[in-house]
Order: C-alpha cells, then sequence, then structure tokens
C-alpha cells in the first residue's frame, strides 16, 4: 500500500500533486519446471525411478523414455538401442517400465550397468553395446517380435497401418531386401488398416527365408504357407516390377 500524502501539501492549491513513489517491482523470476530436478540427478546423474516415472501412473512412459534419451544424448525416434534397453529390462506392458523392471538395471547382465552403479555416464559409456545388429538372427528374432508388443496401444493386439510404416524400418534395419517394396505396399492400404503380430513377425521370417525381388526365390504361389497380407505383397512387387500378373 502507497504511503498517505501529508496534509500540509494537501492546503497549498498551486503545489503540483506528487504522486507517492511507485515500489520497484520485483524482477520476474524464470517459469519453474514441473518437476524439480533430483539431487541424486544433479550431482551424480543416478538413473533413479523416480526421476523419470510419471507421479501419476508411477510407471516410466515414453515421455520419462524421452528425457533418458535427452540425458544419453540421442534420439528417442530413431535410436534403436532405446527399445533394445526396454527389452533387456524385460519390459512387459505396452510403452512402460515398471519400477521392479527398472530396478533390474544393475542386475541385467546385458546392460552395460551390468554389476556397476546405475548412472547415466555408466550407460552411456556402453550404449553401443545395445546395437539389435549385433544380434544373431535367433536372438533378433524375439526383440522383434518384442518391438510389435511394446508399441501396441494398451490391450489392442494391432499396430496402426501409419505406425507400422515408421516403425518397421526402424526395427528390422538392414535384415530385409524387402522393406522398401512392403512399405509402399502397406502405403496403399486404407489408412485403418491394421497389422496384427503374427503378420509382423512373418515379415521378418519371410526376410530371411525369401530372395530379393523380383526373383522371390523360395516363395511358392502354390504351396506358400505366409500369411494372405505376404501373397499379396509379392503380387503387387511383381506388378510393380514387370515380373507377372
Amino acid at each position: 500500500m502507497a504511503p498517505k500524502k501529508r496534509k500540509a501539501a494537501a492546503k497549498t492549491k498551486t503545489a503540483t500533486k506528487k504522486k507517492a513513489p511507485t515500489p520497484k517491482k520485483k524482477a520476474a523470476s524464470p517459469k519453474q519446471p514441473k518437476k524439480a530436478a533430483s539431487p541424486k540427478k544433479t550431482k551424480s546423474n543416478a538413473l533413479d525411478f523416480e526421476i523419470y516415472a510419471d507421479e501419476d501412473d508411477g510407471v516410466v512412459t515414453f515421455e520419462g523414455l524421452a528425457q533418458l534419451a535427452e540425458d544419453l544424448g540421442i534420439d528417442a525416434a530413431s535410436d534403436t538401442k532405446l527399445l533394445a534397453f526396454c527389452w533387456r529390462l524385460g519390459a512387459e506392458k505396452p510403452g512402460c517400465l515398471s519400477k521392479a523392471e527398472w530396478d533390474t538395471l544393475p542386475e541385467c547382465r546385458h546392460l552395460p550397468t551390468y554389476g556397476k552403479a546405475a548412472t547415466v555416464n555408466v550407460l552411456k559409456a556402453g550404449w553401443d553395446t545395445l546395437d539389435p545388429n549385433f544380434l544373431d538372427n535367433s536372438e533378433f528374432k524375439p526383440f522383434f517380435r518384442f518391438c510389435f508388443e511394446y508399441n501396441r496401444e494398451g490391450t489392442k493386439r494391432f499396430l496402426e497401418r501409419d505406425t507400422a510404416l515408421a516403425l518397421l524400418p526402424l526395427c528390422v534395419e538392414d535384415r530385409s531386401q524387402h522393406t522398401q517394396l512392403f512399405l509402399e505396399f502397406l502405403g496403399e492400404k486404407p489408412e485403418d488398416f491394421k497389422l496384427n503380430r503374427d503378420q509382423w513377425c512373418s515379415f521378418l521370417d519371410f526376410s530371411l527365408a525369401v530372395g530379393e525381388p523380383p526373383e522371390f526365390k523360395g516363395w511358392d504361389a502354390e504351396e506358400s504357407s505366409w500369411p494372405i497380407l505376404l501373397d499379396e505383397f509379392v503380387e503387387f512387387a511383381m506388378k510393380k516390377l514387370g515380373k507377372g500378373a
């Protein structure tokens, strides 16, 4: 509240009324983040569950994984090692990691944090060891299946077409000679097309068993036991490449 003016000043008609000095405003403080940084994180870069977990859900969600990716200096949208990280931790539900799963960081022998301090620096130093390209096909198959399961929405048993289009090349990488044509094939499907788990996993099996287009060595049109979707894909590819009707 401004101080009251003196009465004497009010009696002098010719006197110019002076406004009471306005108190100086304090400089506006910058907006604070919703969650304050943990002291442990700033001092030791500890991979504490509470730092990355959603306060309401009590699990690490995609938002928490995005924060982890930022701390590691990687791109969460394109680094498949982040999916491998979740797979190695034994994530059972789509899009999240429970505290029990997160707490296995020092115990999982496939992680850089095995037997060491669970810190961002330790995980970052050994991050490249999580590259799925190091897996042989027998190990890669369960990882590829996990990529489907982890990116489902809730209880849905399928991937939306656009999700599959973005995820497939990221996960299969160079293990398939059919990826580009298969993406073109899926791209011509209606927007509401759904890809189920059998179709997803069969694409990898097909890629490992059938030769490159347009010959498709190893594929038999009459005795094919592949899902119908893959038969349709071969027909699509042959027409596109001028090898059949």
